[in-house]
């Protein structure tokens, strides 16, 4: 478990509670993450549901450490959830946030666009990436899920350019200007209806919303994986969420952890 660590709430700019009790936000003009604020919150007992945002940070980060780009404009958010779930089921939440970003952005959307969710953590609009998503965990000392950290950045009015994978931001792609505030409201109160069917009846509704959306489903894909590359196509999610690739060699193989580019880059 992360070690104990003391709230200083005379960092919190503002704290307001939304209809429900579980879902206080504790709002930041910066922090240096989200998450991090999050797991501190976490570890003091915070319930289910609460909510950090900021409006910037100044050590933003992505999968394997990477430098999340943080500037004022775009949204910055981390949800504590505490679910009644197993250790190993506990990653599908991080489809949940998928989902939820990628249902919302197709509201927004006034001309048509294509919304895709690249496995494991972004959502794509026209292929390129507009968020991401960080998920951290804790275990009690009994084995089980104690919380989860969901930790989302959804690029609204600026975006990245030197970057690995080709970024854009909404407004951008809309031509057309972004509501923060709109689009919190709506990603919450989407997100924690997706959770309460998640926690009703399992994983698959979920798994097929975002195979739905997945990028480069039945395509040739590339995953990175710790020491060597697998290459593809892409044709499904198993009933825990792992990527099911179907090898050039035509055997079957499940994908816990990695990274997909296309084939061409490899």
């Amino acid at each position: 478990m992360l070690r104990s660590l003391k709230v200083d709430d005379s960092r919190i700019d503002q704290t307001m509670s939304s209809t429900t009790p579980q879902q206080t936000v504790h709002r930041f003009t910066v922090v240096g993450s989200t998450n991090d604020e999050a797991k501190t919150l976490a570890v003091a007992g915070a319930l289910h549901g609460t909510i950090v945002r900021s409006d910037s940070q100044t050590a933003g980060r992505g999968r394997h450490g990477r430098r999340w780009e943080s500037s004022v404009g775009n949204l910055y958010l981390s949800y504590i959830f505490r679910p009644e779930t197993r250790v190993r089921t506990a990653a599908q939440i991080g489809y949940i946030a998928a989902v939820s970003v990628a249902e919302i952005i197709e509201e927004l959307a006034v001309d048509v666009v294509q919304v895709t969710c690249k496995w494991p953590n972004d959502v794509l609009v026209d292929g390129k990436k507009v968020c991401g998503i960080l998920a951290e965990s804790s275990v009690s000392p009994g084995g089980t899920l104690d919380w989860i950290v969901i930790g989302i950045g959804i690029n609204l009015t600026s975006h990245p350019h030197d970057v690995r994978w080709p970024a854009t931001n909404l407004q951008a792609a809309f031509k057309r200007f972004i509501v923060a505030d709109e689009v919190f409201e709506a990603l919450t109160c989407r997100l924690h209806g997706w959770m309460d069917s998640w926690l009703d009846a399992g994983f698959d509704r979920v798994r097929r919303a975002w195979l739905n959306r997945a990028w480069s489903i039945d395509s040739d894909i590339t995953v990175a994986l710790q020491g060597r590359s697998v290459t593809g196509r892409l044709v499904g999610l198993d009933t825990e969420g792992a990527l099911i690739l179907q090898r050039v060699d035509g055997a079957k193989e499940t994908i816990h952890y990695g990274e997909v580019f296309p084939a061409e880059t490899r």
